[in-house]
């Protein structure tokens, strides 16, 4: 497989990750990232909130027991956030590790995740999902998270820090130019690639740039081929996120054809978006927004809707009028709106998809 400049204990750091989220369970965990270990995809992204059912069962657990007898072969990072997800702080969530405003916290949150993963260390720990300036900054304080975080550091439990941001270009700078980050995780694909000269001037800082949401959520699903070989054309790692073996063996596949040049992939791109428009929603199905009082399911709403009105598959149409139906049940209480870290006027986009 084709590999990035970055390394990290040794390991290349390949133009394919493994993102952790959208695990189908247990089985198909320990099944796919096994497989792309094997064939070079090394770098495994995972989060206490991912899959998450219960204390046993979710996406660090499953992880964990996947790398069991390979854990000197990935580069396993993992991560924490001051923040609730969206631009606020909210109250300390230990399961789920979101706001921890301490030092102390910071340090339940990493002891927490080593134990879900057993595992002694991670390779790489990471500012989890701050896009919010002040949000950012807390981690900063005197006694608060990094200061945990940096203590864990000197004692062996992580190797590398890294950050995860939904935010612009302006915000990827910031952080770079902090001097203390090695990776930085931002979304980047074919139908958005605004954060591209945030990521570039990272990788020109020697700060390993990750894209998240690759598939744009899913909605990319169907052209994976191209979506994965435009980031690659920038020396761009792409952190997608695998449900089953069989979506491993696709992206696995892909990436073992010849990398572009960044000509070629823009060239693609032009053809590419006359042909979608760019999409009306860009949602990236992180699942922030979860849960709905009225158990709408926006993420799932807007995949759908993209799949069927922006890349024509009409085998998803029965699909979506049946989630569309509970958009009626919609309070607009704006707790989604509130959590959604690409900060999208929810409540809008779903009475358009209901007209």
């Amino acid at each position: 497989m084709q590999t990035t400049k970055f390394s990290f204990n040794s390991k290349k750091l390949a133009m394919l990750s493994v993102g952790c989220m959208r695990f189908d369970g247990r089985e198909q965990a320990g099944e796919l990232i096994p497989y792309c270990a094997e064939n070079g995809a090394v770098y495994l992204d995972t989060a206490p909130m991912y899959c998450h059912r219960s204390e046993e069962e979710n996406s660090e657990t499953w992880t964990g027991a996947a790398i069991a007898g390979i854990r000197g072969k990935v580069i396993l990072a993992a991560k924490c956030s001051p923040g609730n997800g969206g631009d606020g702080i909210g109250d300390f969530d230990k399961p789920h590790e979101f706001s921890a405003q301490t030092a102390d916290q910071a340090r339940q949150m990493i002891e927490q995740s080593l134990k879900r993963l057993g595992v002694d260390y991670f390779d790489v720990y990471q500012l989890w999902t701050v896009s919010d300036v002040p949000v950012y900054k807390s981690a900063f304080k005197k006694g608060g998270w990094l200061e945990g975080v940096m203590k864990a550091k000197e004692e062996g439990l992580f190797k590398h820090l890294g950050i995860t941001t939904h935010a612009g270009n302006d915000f990827i700078k910031m952080a770079v130019d902090e001097g203390i980050f090695e990776t930085i995780t931002a979304p980047f694909h074919i139908m958005d690639n605004s954060r591209l000269d945030g990521l570039m001037y990272a990788a020109s800082k020697n700060v390993a740039p990750v894209a998240m949401n690759p598939l744009a959520g899913g909605t990319l699903a169907e052209s994976a081929d191209i979506a994965l070989r435009y980031i690659n054309a920038y020396g761009i790692t792409a952190l997608a996120g695998m449900s089953n073996l069989a979506h491993a063996k696709t992206d696995v596949e892909i990436m073992k054809k010849p990398v572009l040049t960044i000509e070629q992939a823009e060239t693609l791109r032009a053809g590419f978006l006359q042909m979608v428009d760019a999409g009306k929603f860009k949602c990236t199905s992180c699942g922030y927004c979860r849960p709905c009082p009225q158990d709408i399911g926006v993420p799932e709403i807007f995949r759908l809707w993209n799949r069927v009105n922006v890349l024509g598959i009409t085998d998803s149409e029965e699909e979506l009028g049946q989630l569309t139906k509970k958009i009626d049940d919609c309070t607009k209480c704006g707790e989604c709106e509130k959590k959604c870290p690409n900060k999208l006027e929810i409540i809008k986009m779903l009475e358009i998809v209901n007209n």
